[in-house]
C-alpha cells in the first residue's frame, strides 16, 4: 500500500523503514531552516561560536581579577610581616615586675561582678581595685592577698596588675602652700587702713 506524505511516495514495506526516516529527517531540517529564516548560504558564511572561542573582554576581566587577588595577598602578607616585627620589637605592653610585699592594684576586667562590688551594672565599676599585697611570683603571674569575700583565684598575670602609689600626706602640701606670702595681683593697690577720726 502506497501513501502520499507531503508529496513523497512512501511504501509500506519493512525494508524501506530506514529510508522513510532519513527522508523525514531531511524534510524536518528544511522546515526548521525556513522557520528561522536562515538560508543554506547564510549558514555557511555565518558560523556559530563554539565554547573553544575566546572572548578578549573575558580574558581581560580574568587577568584584572588575578592581578587584584595577587595585590591583596601581597598587601596582607606585608601587613602581617609589619605586625610581627612590631610585636617582636616592643614585646608585651606590661613588663612590670613586683617583689613580695609590694602593693598592687588589680584590673577589674574579666573579674566576676560579685568579686568587685554589689553594683548590678558594669558601667560604674572601678577600673582597678586594691591595694593588695603580693605574696609570691611564678614567672609572669603573681599571687596576691585577696579578701575571702571576693571568692576568686588569687593568681593573676602581670598585665592585670598596676603598682600602687601612696599619696603624700596633706600636711606637706599645706606647708608648701603657706610658706609663701600671697602677693596682690598686678595693678591693684594694697588696702591701707586709715582712721576717719584724727
Amino acid at each position: 500500500m502506497d501513501a502520499d506524505v507531503d508529496g513523497i511516495d512512501v511504501d509500506d514495506d519493512d525494508d524501506d523503514d530506514a529510508g522513510i526516516f532519513s527522508i523525514a529527517k531531511d524534510r524536518q531540517s528544511e522546515d526548521d531552516d525556513t522557520l528561522t529564516g536562515e538560508d543554506n548560504v547564510l549558514s555557511a558564511v555565518h558560523t556559530k561560536r563554539t565554547a573553544i572561542d575566546k572572548d578578549e573582554s573575558a580574558e581581560e576581566c580574568l587577568l584584572t581579577r588575578e592581578a587584584v587577588v595577587r595585590f591583596v595577598q601581597d598587601s596582607i602578607a606585608d601587613a602581617l610581616d609589619r605586625q610581627k616585627r612590631n610585636a617582636y620589637k616592643h614585646g608585651r605592653a606590661n613588663v612590670l615586675s613586683f617583689d613580695e610585699g609590694d602593693l598592687v592594684l588589680l584590673s577589674t576586667v574579666n573579674l566576676p561582678k560579685h568579686a568587685v562590688t554589689n553594683v548590678s551594672g558594669s558601667k560604674l565599676l572601678p577600673r582597678y581595685i586594691g591595694p593588695f599585697r603580693v605574696l609570691r611570683r611564678m614567672g609572669n603571674a603573681y599571687t596576691i592577698e585577696l579578701p575571702r569575700k571576693m571568692r576568686t583565684h588569687p593568681t593573676f598575670y602581670a598585665g592585670r596588675l598596676r603598682p600602687y602609689y601612696q599619696y603624700e600626706p596633706v600636711s606637706r602640701c599645706e606647708e608648701h602652700l603657706h610658706s609663701r606670702e600671697p602677693r596682690p595681683p598686678s595693678g591693684v593697690v594694697p588696702f591701707q587702713r586709715t582712721s576717719l577720726v584724727d
